[in-house]
């Protein structure tokens, strides 16, 4: 008996060739926004540049051996990684925790899941400046907290060590909510029959929270895990409105340098910041193959 089924939108354009028309749109602005400024950018990194910013002349890959050759920015890189994984671990780890102790069905527990959801509705550049206040040596909350038990507050953003994970703990607030939010749907989705069995053979608090939910979260967790550490690599108003930099160049970042070189010394070199922006570009490029590579595995086992 023939089917009376009509066949669905997609299954139509498919078959009058529509398909590939209805991509042009999306491609068109890819184009124009992502890879139109990226190959821009990888033509500026091969030029030299005038006093206001004006490539110049063509010097091929000098550009990239003078840098990549330079301490400085190799410092640059690992002050970029170290911000990024301190933030990452701190906002993951603390979200994770979080998550597990709300599935105990707290007293007030829908407050706090807005309250831990807030910083994610927060602009980087608003909660650095939060954050200018709770890291201020003689007023600062912090300090008086550690005054208050008797420990000397030290100068958090005047030190290459603390300014560092004053940066880092910044970075992890404002990431916070994001990773709350996606682990808090993680948890949800656990089915309750494996919890209920995993309960009946005497898996409880930890146990429970470490031999069943946190193994079925895993997928979550490593995009947290990416997505975070891409989210540090690109920092930028933490460290404008908290150090610009300092100490000492302690926590400038590829995004920093990449502005003070375009913008922020007065004589832009749209060469080197170009080639900065590459890099970084590169560097996010192999983190989010990572990911895809993790999520792959995680989805074969």
């Amino acid at each position: 008996m023939p089917s009376n089924t009509s066949p669905s939108p997609v299954a139509r354009w498919r078959k009058n060739g529509l398909g590939p028309w209805l991509v042009l749109p999306a491609a068109g602005l890819l184009a124009v926004f992502i890879f139109k400024p990226l190959f821009r950018t990888l033509e500026l990194s091969t030029y030299a540049s005038d006093l206001i910013g004006n490539p110049t002349r063509y010097v091929g890959l000098d550009n990239y051996t003078s840098l990549l050759s330079d301490p400085d920015f190799l410092h640059t890189v690992v002050v970029s990684i170290v911000i990024a994984l301190l933030g990452m671990s701190l906002a993951t780890f603390g979200a994770l925790c979080a998550v597990l102790l709300l599935r105990q069905r707290l007293l007030g527990g829908g407050i706090f899941n807005v309250v831990f959801s807030l910083p994610f509705a927060y602009s980087a550049a608003s909660a650095s400046a939060v954050f200018a206040g709770l890291f201020a040596p003689s007023v600062g909350v912090l300090n008086i907290i550690l005054g208050k038990v008797g420990l000397p507050g030290p100068h958090w953003l005047d030190s290459p060590v603390t300014a560092v994970w004053s940066i880092a703990i910044a970075t992890a607030w404002y990431e916070f909510g994001f990773a709350f939010l996606v682990l808090t749907a993680a948890v949800r989705d656990v089915p309750p029959e494996v919890i209920e069995a995993a309960q009946l053979d005497g898996a409880g608090g930890f146990r429970l929270a470490a031999r069943i939910l946190v193994p079925i979260m895993r997928p979550s967790i490593l995009f947290l895990v990416v997505t975070q550490t891409i989210t540090g690599l690109q920092s930028f108003a933490q460290i404008q409105v908290l150090t610009r930099g300092g100490p000492a160049s302690a926590t400038t970042n590829l995004v920093y340098r990449l502005y003070q070189l375009a913008f922020g010394n007065g004589t832009p070199d749209f060469g080197r910041a170009s080639v900065i922006a590459t890099v970084l570009v590169l560097i996010v490029a192999a983190v989010t193959a990572l990911q895809f590579r993790l999520l792959g595995r995680e989805n074969t086992a």
